[in-house]
């Protein structure tokens, strides 16, 4: 009976951290605020035709800020991308061998640093679909932090149990921010053009990983702002689930592994509460689980509405389970395989 009692309690508590999770998300989304300004150097790095590729150009030359350029970086001329750039009129150049043991992103993003004429940096992805108001909120906040990022919130382009599975996991991303927001994503960030001294880029031309290195960089010289206003969507037909799950989890665990232990012990009572429930017919132990839900659904809605939320939000719940087994089959591995490389971790 006492056993009981205790593990009542642990929902109660998980409740009570998940509600106080989603008033400081939405105290964040009202905080994150600024007024800096300037020409901005959208930098893109792009390898092969994405499934959102003309949407994802189209989208970055709609924004409604007044003064910016957007660089495609490729790796060849014979890429079939570039007939969809060149439909756009958009910038185009050329990988440069910028560095020897850098990875091909890293390489491509150097590239663009080179020809960039903005004095706002902003990095973003080939696979993303971007907000009209994404590129104004996402620098405006640069007079108070040293960088700026925001996640992109997953679209999944056919409704398949990969997608769905993917949708699901994408949606952790928010997590691994932890409160506050003090990691970078990739497909979303900004500095002031004056962050890339000789060090950051000699640094960078060492490493594999752009935006794990740019997150240890920027904390080193102050604080990055998360914008939750400039959210953008992240649209996928994804084929291979489980090396690509293993890359984002080996990656957590390697340059964010507070936010992976975070994660393992959300699992943990996550399957705790499910086996509970199996035992004792409870649905009570449910109710961390359909706060978590309730919380994505808020997350979503900032920025593409309570119904396109809907498929991530259910799916955030059986991700979990499936994220912590394919972190128990990865957790000897050293290598990843990422845009065509093996990288050893």
């Amino acid at each position: 009976m006492l056993i009981y009692v205790i593990l009542l309690t642990l929902p109660i508590v998980a409740d009570i951290l998940l509600l106080y999770q989603i008033v400081q998300e939405i105290k964040l989304k009202r905080s994150v605020r600024g007024d800096f300004r300037g020409k901005a150097s959208v930098i893109v790095p792009v390898r092969g035709l994405d499934i959102n590729a003309d949407n994802n150009v189209k989208s970055l030359l709609s924004q409604d800020y007044e003064d910016y350029e957007v660089i495609y970086v490729v790796d060849d001329l014979r890429d079939p991308i570039v007939d969809v750039l060149k439909e756009h009129n958009v910038k185009i150049v050329v990988s440069e061998e910028t560095c020897s043991r850098c990875s091909g992103k890293i390489r491509a993003q150097l590239t663009g640093l080179k020809y960039a004429k903005g004095d706002i940096i902003v990095f973003a992805d080939s696979d993303t679909y971007y907000p009209k108001n994404w590129l104004r909120e996402l620098i405006s906040p640069l007079s108070n932090y040293v960088a700026t990022t925001v996640f992109s919130w997953p679209k999944p382009y056919r409704l398949t149990i990969k997608n769905l599975i993917r949708a699901g996991f994408w949606t952790f991303g928010f997590e691994s921010q932890a409160i506050g927001g003090t990691f970078l994503w990739g497909g979303s960030m900004a500095f002031r053009q004056d962050f890339f001294t000789r060090d950051v880029i000699e640094e960078l031309k060492t490493q594999w990983c752009d935006d794990c290195t740019l997150s240890r960089l920027a904390k080193e010289r102050g604080k990055i702002g998360f914008v939750f206003n400039a959210m953008p969507l992240n649209v996928f037909d994804e084929k291979d689930l489980l090396r690509w799950t293993k890359r984002q989890i080996l990656t957590v665990r390697i340059y964010s592994n507070k936010g992976y232990k975070g994660f393992l012990l959300v699992a943990f009572f996550f399957s705790l509460f499910i086996l509970s429930f199996f035992l004792t017919h409870n649905v009570f132990f449910l109710t961390p689980m359909l706060i978590w839900i309730i919380k994505n659904l808020i997350r979503g809605s900032f920025t593409i509405g309570i119904t396109s939320s809907i498929i991530p939000s259910i799916m955030s719940v059986p991700a979990i389970f499936f994220t912590l087994a394919i972190a128990i089959l990865a957790y000897k591995e050293k290598y990843i395989f990422w845009r065509g490389k093996v990288y050893k971790l």
